[in-house]
């Protein structure tokens, strides 16, 4: 009898942990959903941003000033840049990445799903639906920081390739989205604030199929 009593006392015990365990999963998961509902309806974007990076072999900070465009109304084409001029320009056209370097003339072309660039991850856009972001992401938690929401998550399949967590940080009040952070494999980081977002900014088609006219293809390693 004792026996039976000591392990029904185990039991009781277990169950305000698993309620608030519960209670936990969702009250994030109502976190990323109030986030999600903010991007719906957003058919194209535009946002300049700052970029903060901290490379292992440096020990200061890099820090530029960047443009994102975004069209999901005809599949995914999406357009990011650093510099003015650009020094750096990553395309996305259907399935297709492109990766411009102006200042050497180079590029390089790969399927999207198996670019080694570290924006292959935000080119097929931001998640709209909770569905959508459960099949890109896995949820590793969300924290609260200084008025924001801190969305970790770990990107599945090939677009996992190099980064450890990616944070997408939203505002506590609104649920709208004002960073991006990035912490890659080799323990190098990005954050790419938002300083400005225009939602339906006219676009060109030659904005995401940039002329590579002088351009030499090559393997970015």
């Amino acid at each position: 009898m004792e026996r039976f009593t000591f392990h029904l006392l185990i039991l009781i015990s277990l169950i305000p942990g698993v309620s608030l365990m519960a209670d936990t999963n969702d009250a994030e998961e109502q976190v990323v959903r109030r986030w999600l509902s903010t991007n719906s309806g957003v058919d194209v974007l535009k946002v300049e941003f700052t970029q903060i990076r901290k490379l292992t072999s440096l020990k200061s900070t890099i820090r530029q000033q960047g443009v994102l465009w975004i069209d999901r109304r005809e599949g995914a084409r999406f357009r990011w840049q650093i510099g003015s001029p650009p020094r750096t320009i990553v395309t996305r056209v259907k399935n297709e990445l492109l990766v411009m370097r102006p200042r050497s003339l180079q590029y390089e072309k790969s399927p999207a799903t198996e670019s080694k660039n570290s924006m292959a991850i935000l080119a097929g856009g931001f998640p709209r639906a909770w569905e959508e972001f459960q099949k890109k992401y896995e949820l590793l938690g969300v924290k609260i920081l200084n008025g924001t929401h801190r969305i970790n998550v770990q990107p599945k399949g090939e677009l996992a390739h190099g980064v450890r967590v990616l944070t997408f940080v939203t505002g506590s009040a609104k649920g709208v989205l004002q960073s991006i952070d990035l912490i890659l494999r080799d323990g190098s980081s990005q954050q790419i604030v938002f300083d400005k977002v225009v939602t339906s900014p006219r676009l060109s088609d030659d904005l995401f199929e940039p002329d590579l006219t002088g351009y030499r293809a090559v393997d970015f390693k």
